[in-house]
């Protein structure tokens, strides 16, 4: 195997090129900061490295209590949100990362490396696509822009084009009387840690309404998937046990296989509790007062 070539660009344009012309990897491999792909030699595949520490767009965090929060592709996950108000206002998030990994994998992993591996993104994945986040997309072609859940909805292989990257992530910022929270199952649910659930909840000016929701699911390897049903339901009523219930049973619908089965009813099961207690979690967190941190700690 041929000793790898290293590259730093400084541009977004430089990335693209070098990208483009890694012809024999149609779709790089990311570690960190950097991607792992190979241009065909006269000798057969020559692997390259392309670094981008030195690439500004995607080395940058931005945070307005306004405008939302900016993630570049490069910046490790953790960074941001050792910020008490990033961290306050994205409760969700912290959980996702919380359960993405354990130790320095999982506090040096970037969004690029995250989405670029679907086994791993999903504690992730489920968080962004409740807030309603964005990517920016570089390539040959230039800039583009499209929500997280699509890009998800795509699958690996075809979400991105030959040349083309994620630079940052876009989040909008939290609307008042919100919250959000993301739970995964406990050991000893349905192949342990396989089913997953996201609520972010905005309530009306008494805190018992809800007046709009998003809710993202996965069980096992599947991609992840909006619970339309159960979000309509929710909207306009008031959220006790019994509206909570049934916005669990809904959602765990979207794992009902075409024939019934032992497991697929356990795992339908595994479903319908995580999402109640992400509903009920995320409700606690849309009420003045609340702590994160605390809920955290409370897992």
């Amino acid at each position: 195997m041929p000793q790898a070539e290293t590259y730093t660009p400084e541009t977004l344009d430089e990335v693209a090129a070098l990208l483009l012309a890694a012809d024999a990897q149609a779709h790089p491999a990311v570690t960190r900061t950097a991607f792992l792909a190979a241009a065909m030699g006269p000798t057969g595949p020559v692997p390259i490295v392309v670094d981008v520490r030195r690439v500004p767009e995607m080395n940058r965090v931005e945070y307005d209590e306004r405008n939302g929060l900016l993630v570049g592709a490069a910046v490790p996950w953790s960074e941001p949100l050792r910020f008490a108000p990033v961290r306050h206002a994205y409760a969700i998030l912290a959980d996702g990362v919380s359960l993405a990994g354990t130790g320095a994998a999982r506090d040096d992993a970037t969004l690029g490396q995250w989405l670029g591996n679907p086994a791993e993104s999903a504690d992730l994945a489920l968080p962004l696509i409740c807030l309603g986040a964005s990517v920016a997309v570089f390539g040959p072609h230039g800039w583009s822009e499209t929500t997280l859940e699509a890009l998800c909805a795509r699958g690996r292989g075809t979400a991105l084009q030959p040349g083309e990257f994620l630079v940052d992530v876009r989040l909008p910022a939290p609307s008042p009387r919100s919250g959000g929270a993301y739970v995964r199952s406990a050991s000893g649910e349905i192949d342990g840690d396989a089913v997953g659930a996201g609520a972010f909840l905005v309530m009306q000016d008494d805190l018992e309404t809800c007046c709009g929701a998003r809710l993202a699911v996965r069980a096992d390897d599947a991609q992840p998937m909006r619970a339309l049903d159960a979000e309509r339901f929710l909207q306009g009523r008031r959220v006790d046990r019994a509206v909570v219930d049934m916005a669990g049973d809904l959602s765990a619908q979207l794992c009902a296989p075409a024939v019934r089965s032992r497991s697929a009813d356990e795992r339908a099961g595994a479903l319908k509790r995580a999402v109640c207690r992400a509903i009920v979690r995320a409700l606690e967190r849309a009420r003045p007062g609340s702590d994160p941190d605390g809920d955290a700690r409370r897992k």
